[in-house]
């Protein structure tokens, strides 16, 4: 009985002998290959940049902070008060009341609890005035969360502050849809068939 012990035993360390040598080489394999990166990037120039004395140029796609916009021909809010915006947004952290006017409507209130805001930009495509924007800027760092909610008179100074990202309602909208020329060729060959 202990012969036939003694040779599943042989059988059992030559059978795991390999295998740790394996194992060993490729852990060997892990910490050269680790060692390499780490000196080949070790005299590279950093891409570190010590914000707030010296800032980073924004790409020309960058999309930040959201903020409220005014009417470019009229001067006045662009926001009608739709609630577009407001039913569209996923994590539901927009608020707006409407108020009706004589001639248009108004947004009476406007919220924005920012800190819960996915940024996912469906706000700012469903909006049919490109009344509420993106910025090129994510400077709005604080340690109190209060701050954080941002009524309509700071979403409109947010506005006036940064600049603002290229991507509009209207510019996103007619870019997701086919070129103009398609459109138009579409609608006259419905004119013809409808004729």
């Amino acid at each position: 009985m202990s012969d036939v012990q003694t040779a599943a035993d042989v059988r059992a360390l030559r059978d795991a002998t390999p295998r740790a040598a394996t194992e060993v080489g490729v852990i060997v394999r892990a910490i050269l290959g680790a060692m390499r990166i780490t000196l080949r990037n070790l005299f590279r120039k950093p891409v570190t940049v010590h914000y707030p004395d010296s800032q980073r140029a924004y790409p020309d796609r960058y999309r930040g902070l959201l903020a409220l916009t005014y009417d470019k021909e009229t001067g006045e809010e662009a926001c009608i008060g739709c609630r577009l915006c407001e039913y569209v947004c996923p994590p539901a952290v927009i608020k707006v009341e409407m108020l009706k006017a004589e001639k248009r409507n108004y947004a009476k209130t406007f919220t924005l609890e920012l800190y819960a805001c996915e940024f996912c930009e469906l706000c700012v495509q469903v909006c049919p005035t490109d009344a509420i924007v993106m910025t090129k800027s994510f400077d709005l760092s604080t340690t109190d969360r209060r701050e954080l909610l941002l009524d309509k008179d700071r979403l409109h100074a947010l506005g006036k502050q940064f600049e603002q990202s290229w991507a509009t309602g209207n510019k996103l909208r007619d870019m997701q849809g086919p070129p103009k020329m398609a459109r138009a060729e579409h609608a006259a060959k419905e004119e013809a068939a409808g004729a």
